[in-house]
C-alpha cells in the first residue's frame, strides 16, 4: 500500500482511538479500520489506541483522532477524512462510494448481524474483544443498524427470502462493479494509482468481511468469484498486519493518558450497571418472598 512521508514529521501528535483490536485486524470495526488505513497511505504518523470509553464505545463515536498539539478532537471517518485529505474526490469516486453504500453495506449488515449462519460467531468475538456489558449494548446498536439496511428494500419484495436475495444481487453487482475498476486500466487501487477515499471503505469492510466471517456465509461466498478484488484485498491486508505488528510493539500510551483511560461518565456508567443490576436482584428476591407468604397465609 502507497504511503508519503511528506505528513510524518509534522503529525506525529496525532492519537486515533478505535474500537478494540483483535489478532488479525487493528481494530473489528470497519469505520474505524478506514480511518486507520486512510492516515497510513496519506503518509501520517499517528499512536493508536484502543477505545475504552464505556458510553462512548456503545453511542458510537468511534473512531476520534486527537491533535495533541492543538487540543482538537475529529470524531467519524468524514471528519477525520477532512482533516486529513490532500485534495478534492473526483466525481467518479464519489458516484463509486455511493454505489458502495447503497448496493454493499445492506448485505454487509445482514450477513454481519442478521444471518443465523454467521451471526454466532460475529456476537462471539464482539463479547470476547469488548467484555460485557459494553458489547451487549452494541450488538443490539449493530442489530438494529442491519435492521435498517435490510428494510431499505423491503416495500419492493413481497417475501423474506425475496428481500434477502434482493440485498445479495445487490451485493453481486456492487462486487463485480469494483472488481471491473481495478481490471480495466490495471491500476493497484479502486480510486486509481493512489489509495483514494473509495479504497478506505472498501478494504476496511471487506478485511472484516474476509477475516471474520464464516467461509460458507452468503457474502463471502460472492466476494472469492471475483479474483483481481481478492488479490486487492490480499495486498491490502499484508501491508494491515504490518500496522498491526508495529502497534503491538509500540509503547501505547500510559493509562494516565486522558485518551486511554475512564473517564468520569465511563466509571459513572459502570457504576449505573451495577446499582441497576442489584435492584434487579432486590426485586426478585422481594417477589418471591411476597410470592412464599400469600402461599403460606392462602
Amino acid at each position: 500500500m502507497e504511503s508519503t512521508s511528506s505528513n510524518s514529521q509534522v503529525r506525529g501528535n496525532l492519537v486515533l482511538s478505535v474500537w478494540p483490536n483483535c489478532k488479525n485486524l487493528l481494530t473489528i470495526d470497519p469505520t474505524c479500520l478506514a480511518a486507520s488505513l486512510w492516515l497510513r497511505t496519506q503518509g501520517y504518523s499517528y499512536s493508536i489506541v484502543n477505545a475504552n470509553r464505556q458510553l462512548s464505545l456503545i453511542i458510537g463515536t468511534y473512531p476520534t483522532l486527537h491533535d495533541v498539539i492543538n487540543k482538537k478532537h475529529y470524531v467519524g471517518f468524514d471528519a477525520i477524512y477532512q482533516y486529513s485529505r490532500q485534495s478534492d474526490p473526483s466525481a467518479d469516486e464519489l458516484a463509486l462510494l455511493a454505489a458502495f453504500k447503497r448496493l454493499f453495506l445492506p448485505a454487509f449488515m445482514h450477513s454481519q448481524w442478521i444471518d443465523e449462519t454467521n451471526k454466532p460467531s460475529v456476537h462471539t468475538l464482539y463479547h470476547y474483544t469488548i467484555g460485557l456489558p459494553s458489547s451487549l449494548f452494541y450488538i443490539r446498536q449493530k442489530f438494529s443498524s442491519a435492521r435498517v439496511w435490510f428494510n431499505l428494500i423491503r416495500s419492493r419484495c413481497s417475501y423474506s427470502h425475496e428481500e434477502e436475495n434482493r440485498i445479495y444481487t445487490d451485493a453481486d453487482r456492487c462486487l463485480a462493479i469494483l472488481n471491473n475498476e481495478l481490471e480495466k486500466h490495471n491500476q493497484p487501487y479502486i480510486g486509481g494509482e493512489k489509495f483514494s477515499l473509495i479504497d478506505a471503505w472498501v478494504s476496511a469492510h471487506l478485511l472484516v468481511l474476509v477475516r471474520h466471517t464464516l467461509e460458507k456465509s452468503r457474502l463471502r461466498t460472492l466476494l472469492v468469484r471475483y479474483g483481481r478484488l481478492v488479490d486487492y484485498i490480499q495486498r491490502i491486508d499484508e501491508e494491515q498486519s504490518l500496522l498491526l505488528k508495529e502497534n503491538v510493539t509500540q509503547t501505547l500510551l500510559s493509562s494516565s493518558s486522558s485518551e486511554n483511560s475512564f473517564d468520569t461518565a465511563s466509571i459513572l456508567y459502570v457504576v449505573s450497571q451495577v446499582i441497576s443490576f442489584s435492584i434487579f436482584l432486590f426485586m426478585l428476591t422481594k417477589i418471591g418472598a411476597n410470592y412464599q407468604t400469600q402461599t403460606i397465609t392462602s
